[in-house]
């Protein structure tokens, strides 16, 4: 056997879609693991040491069968109600900013309650939303669309209340994040480059006033930034990173998390993780999500049709930048955010919207390979008549 025919082999034995789902099993498993391990010891001090286990191992559930269904559906259903996704998820935003309805954690109103202990954030389902209708728009006439100003307008007229609503939650840093997403397809699709230089002068002046009535907070995590040590978090997320060294003070011996590092187990795990298991771990980490990063890339090259081209351009980028993200803040690379990190945090409905997007990339991939299947099927029966 040549070295061409075993490399040929090797790539058609070993998929993309295959190894991007092997790396988030393996960051669940993790996850779960090192949630169980950040959020023992505080539970314990009330008398319940596998609280946000047991809640983790109740979501994982719901999260794979988001996963099996959005798999198992016709992704281009979504290409024909992208507006009604865009507009079930701003009801949802407008709906969590209710007093009486919305759940606020400290001074941010994100949650709605679905019952006792248990809540969904709008917001999480914005990040897909926006990716859908983009492409959607974008997609149903791209050559007008691309050059057409009144389209522009249009998205920009959508996109609005969803990024208004993220921004008073307030959430400046969620809000950002969707607005590069929306930035990020639409540069994709092939978009004047212009009309993204234009929406600056639009959505510019909002950002500038939400900082102007937070400066305060802003300001403060700015020179946080600049010196970590007076970020409570920060100063002990990096003595945690530290601490671990090479190897690790060993799964569970943290000592951090004794009540030094607030709510170890959602926004700052990584930091725990980097204490309990080293650098070695972070970079086992680190090398997950590339590799998942890279499998996805691999979904994306293949797909077909354009509108599965930028949700799933969307999708891995939204995945990816959002680890990018959280770890950055773990390492004082960037002002404090409260981004997760995808497939480890703890949190449900943010699991379940990864998961979701998951699946919607699978059956991206599942109907392109369909389609490609039916043309090499058309081309041989042509060639054979």
């Amino acid at each position: 056997m040549t070295a061409r025919s075993s490399s040929f082999t090797l790539t058609e034995l070993i998929k993309p879609h295959d190894i991007f789902i092997t790396c988030v099993f393996l960051l669940i498993s993790i996850g779960t693991v090192m949630v169980f391990s950040s959020s023992a010891f505080h539970w314990s001090v009330e008398g319940d040491s596998s609280y946000f286990l047991r809640r983790q191992l109740a979501w994982l559930p719901i999260a794979t069968l988001a996963c099996i269904l959005f798999r198992q559906i016709d992704y281009r259903f979504l290409e024909r109600h992208y507006w009604q996704l865009l507009l079930l998820s701003t009801v949802l935003l407008g709906i969590v900013l209710i007093p009486q309805v919305g759940r606020n954690v400290n001074d941010s109103r994100r949650w709605l309650p679905l019952g006792p202990g248990i809540g969904f954030q709008p917001s999480e389902l914005a990040k897909l939303a926006v990716v859908v209708f983009v492409a959607g728009f974008m997609s149903k006439d791209p050559t007008r669309r691309v050059r057409s100003f009144k389209s522009f307008l249009v998205i920009c007229a959508a996109l609005l209340p969803v990024f208004l609503l993220v921004l008073v939650e307030p959430d400046l840093g969620t809000s950002m994040f969707i607005l590069g997403l929306s930035v990020f397809v639409l540069f994709l699709s092939g978009i004047r480059a212009l009309f993204l230089l234009l929406s600056a002068a639009i959505f510019a002046p909002l950002i500038a006033v939400f900082v102007h009535l937070r400066w305060e907070m802003i300001r403060g995590r700015l020179l946080g930034f600049l010196d970590p040590e007076k970020v409570y978090q920060v100063k002990h997320s990096l003595t945690a990173l530290g601490a671990g060294g090479l190897w690790g003070q060993g799964l569970g011996a943290s000592g951090q998390k004794l009540q030094f590092l607030p709510e170890p187990h959602t926004d700052f795990i990584f930091a725990i993780l980097g204490e309990e298991l080293g650098f070695v771990g972070c970079l086992a980490i680190l090398l997950l999500f590339v590799v998942l990063l890279w499998s996805g890339v691999g979904i994306v090259w293949k797909t077909r049709s354009l509108f599965g081209f930028l949700v799933a351009s969307g999708i891995v980028l939204s995945l990816s930048f959002q680890a990018v993200l959280n770890i950055a803040v773990v390492t004082a690379s960037m002002p404090t955010k409260g981004i997760a990190l995808p497939f480890l945090t703890h949190g449900g409905s943010g699991l379940c919207m990864a998961m979701a997007q998951v699946g919607l990339l699978l059956s991206i991939e599942r109907v392109s390979r369909m389609e490609e299947t039916d043309l090499a099927v058309g081309v041989a029966n042509g060639a054979s008549a």
